[in-house]
């Protein structure tokens, strides 16, 4: 039996996410290696200076690493990243949901699409459907 430990939370910059976001999505050359590598990160949105001052840390936690010449995100980077991506979107979920409850009283049937479709009792072309019912 494999019993894993809980991803930690780690308290980054925004910078600091997005450098790990581009390196979840694809590896890349150390920006400070080449003039080319440098120009390489800079077309990908990436500061290379802001990247000798993140590294030090991301790879002191285990989000990153160097592998072949490259900065890659690490598994646990990985998992770090896309847990951050789900919190966000149940966050942005649960607003949409009361948001619907908060127009409850004026729109009814609305609201109650919304709030199945949030919780996925419904499809979208149901919630579509539920949601232009008329009050008998």
């Amino acid at each position: 039996m494999h019993i894993s430990a809980p991803l930690p939370h780690v308290d980054l910059t925004d910078a600091q996410w997005g450098l790990l976001a581009e390196l979840v999505t694809a590896p890349q050359r150390d920006p400070s290696s080449s003039t080319a590598d440098a120009e390489a990160a800079v077309a990908r949105g990436i500061d290379p200076g802001q990247v000798q001052r993140d590294e030090p840390l991301l790879s002191w936690l285990k989000l990153i690493e160097r592998r072949e010449g490259r900065l890659a995100a690490t598994a646990l980077g990985a998992a770090v990243h896309y847990r951050r991506l789900c919190e966000s979107s149940e966050r942005r979920l649960s607003e949409v949901a009361r948001l619907a409850e908060a127009h409850e009283t004026t729109a009814p049937h609305l609201a109650l699409a919304v709030r199945r479709l949030a919780q996925g009792s419904v499809t979208f072309d149901e919630a579509l459907s539920g949601a232009a019912r008329r009050p008998a």
